[in-house]
């Protein structure tokens, strides 16, 4: 992504973070039919490039913004906020460590699908909440409040990732 790319610019959309799905999509395949690199077959090179250039920031605009964590992320680097992995990011709570922890002690702890069942039911009821947060931190511009439920939402996701891959290898063994 160009740092000067907004995501939603492009795709002519308002920047929320309760994005209309359907909407997203048919911004994405409209602005697509305008730029995808096939249209611009017998043109120019420059424009050819600039064509492939903008139909590749059209399609990171999609995959960033149709995900609700990445979504979330992209909302906050637009503040000048950074959540994930970097050094520069923000770093969680003690409180949500704490929490990740007892959340994969549950899961490591799991000795059948059903077990991890009720816990990943669980953890989905936590995302839900954490949806609902981040909605409404972006909404009152509390982008400190939005970090850190952005950066839960980002654990539960992971772990409810790991618990499903549990799950396949516990199938996998039967």
């Amino acid at each position: 992504m160009s740092s000067l790319t907004d995501y939603f610019a492009l795709l002519g959309l308002a920047p929320v973070f309760d994005v209309d799905l359907q909407a997203l999509e048919a911004a994405y395949f409209k602005a697509q039919r305008q730029y995808h690199p096939d249209r611009f077959v017998g043109k120019p090179q420059a424009e050819r490039q600039q064509a492939m250039q903008i139909s590749v920031d059209i399609n990171n605009a999609y995959t960033t913004l149709k995900d609700p964590h990445n979504r979330a992320c992209y909302l906050l680097k637009q503040q000048g906020i950074e959540v994930g992995d970097s050094k520069t990011a923000q770093k969680p709570s003690q409180e949500l460590l704490v929490s990740i922890m007892e959340w994969r002690e549950q899961v490591q702890e799991a000795q059948d699908e059903a077990s991890l069942s009720v816990i990943d039911g669980t953890l989905a009821g936590l995302q839900n909440t954490s949806l609902a947060a981040i909605s409404q931190a972006f909404l009152k511009t509390d982008w400190n409040g939005m970090a850190e439920q952005t950066m839960r939402l980002g654990y539960l996701v992971k772990t409810r990732g790991e618990i499903a891959q549990m799950v396949k290898r516990l199938k996998l063994r039967a």
